[in-house]
């Protein structure tokens, strides 16, 4: 069985933070995947919209100016415009 268990660490001890579906005592391999948490893109802009629907386009203020032109950005995390 291979699992995705979200886990923290202290003094060089790892701390499980969600329940994980195995016998106490077994044997486990870790990986560790110390990359940023994604960022909220697509969940934020969603969210924005949602929250905003009733209101006129002039003052959505909260959405990205450059959001049409860096969608693949916003979306996916790819590199926008200016290369960030």
């Amino acid at each position: 069985m291979i699992a995705a268990v979200k886990a923290g660490s202290s003094n060089g001890v790892f701390t499980r933070l969600e329940p994980m579906d195995f016998e106490e005592g077994s044997e486990v391999t870790v990986s560790i995947d110390d990359s940023p948490p994604p960022r909220p893109c697509l969940a934020g802009i969603a969210d924005s919209v949602k929250r905003q629907e009733a209101s006129p386009l002039e003052t959505r203020e909260d959405l990205p100016v450059d959001l049409a032109i860096n969608k693949r950005h916003y979306l996916y995390g790819h590199l926008n415009e200016e290369g960030e």
